[in-house]
């Protein structure tokens, strides 16, 4: 599955606000980087219930993921 990167203050929930990406890239403030899923016919990520649980559970617990992967403070 392919990696998507969140553009700079966009809404995690929004896959218009992805770019797809070879792999994460993360700095800065605990925040949404990238997610692992799979692609639509657009190339855009397909943000499932089980995918947004798991995004809710990274900031919650500020881990990054198997397939969301958070920005880290320097």
């Amino acid at each position: 599955m392919p990696w998507f990167q969140l553009i700079a203050s966009g809404d995690p929930l929004d896959r218009n606000d992805y770019n797809v990406i070879g792999g994460p890239s993360c700095s800065g403030p605990n925040h949404i980087c990238a997610i692992q899923t799979s692609a639509d016919a657009s190339n855009k990520p397909i943000i499932t219930p089980a995918l947004k649980d798991e995004m809710l559970l990274a900031l919650h617990y500020r881990n990054s993921s198997t397939n969301v992967q958070l920005r880290t403070n320097p």
